[in-house]
């Protein structure tokens, strides 16, 4: 599974929201949030993958994010699953849903359902710098289970490594992230200066490290930051432009 990070979401067709209300959530919050945490993001409901695999997928993900809005039924068996396991898990929710459980000892991330474009901000740098915690700890052991002895393996013996010989080829330790395009085309060229920022406009053509070549479909005033609607080929995002350090400029 990699660097993948499952995402539980509310199904549609909820009463108390609007239409297609949670693929936007998913789409302005979770999404960009696990991106910006160095993960792919991958739904638990994406109709291309098989029943047999679920379970699988939940187990072998790098981490998970849970959406507990509107007492989602899959995020409580999803958050089971893991915590038994003691595998990294975010619990995520909006600001009208009331937890069902009592989340302290857990890592909650809460949202506006109104969706406006600064609290999305906001939204999207707590729930990455969440997803990055849950996987410092991951290491840790479950205090729960450490406290009762539940399901856990007696110690192993303390061993002492080897020395590779000196003519045999030391193994790199593999770090899971979302990677820098690498080599840059070269139609790439330097980033942009504040100035120059603050002068991108409808039409323009830019590089973004980790999305490529783009095209700004929109550029608007929100507050202090102007914020820039751009079509990828992965997709449309949308950047503050003040606040990012991975646009270049197009030669």
């Amino acid at each position: 599974m990699g660097n993948k990070c499952l995402i539980v979401m509310p199904s549609g067709g909820l009463s108390a929201y609007p239409s297609g209300h949670f693929k936007r959530v998913y789409d302005y919050i979770v999404a960009p949030a696990s991106t910006l945490a160095g993960y792919w993001p991958a739904r638990l409901d994406d109709p291309g993958e098989k029943p047999t695999d679920i379970l699988k997928n939940v187990i072998e993900c790098e981490v998970a994010i849970c959406d507990l809005s509107a007492t989602n039924p899959e995020a409580l068996y999803i958050i089971a699953v893991r915590h038994a396991l003691n595998l990294p898990v975010v619990l995520i929710k909006d600001l009208k849903s009331a937890a069902p459980f009592s989340t302290d000892e857990w890592s909650l991330v809460e949202y506006d359902e109104s969706l406006r474009i600064d609290t999305v901000q906001q939204a999207n740098e707590a729930l990455s710098e969440a997803v990055k915690k849950s996987i410092e700890k991951k290491e840790e052991k479950n205090e729960r289970l450490t406290r009762f002895g539940i399901g856990l393996p007696p110690p192993e013996p303390a061993t002492f490594a080897t020395p590779p010989a000196m003519d045999e080829p030391v193994k790199e330790e593999i770090v899971h992230h979302l990677p820098v395009i690498s080599p840059l085309p070269s139609y790439v060229g330097d980033p942009f200066s504040e100035e120059q920022l603050g002068k991108i406009k409808a039409g323009d053509e830019l590089f973004h490290l980790h999305h490529g070549k783009g095209k700004v479909n929109t550029v608007k005033k929100m507050g202090k930051d102007n914020v820039a609607n751009v079509q990828f080929d992965s997709g449309t995002k949308l950047i503050v432009l003040e606040a990012t350090d991975f646009l270049r400029k197009i030669k």
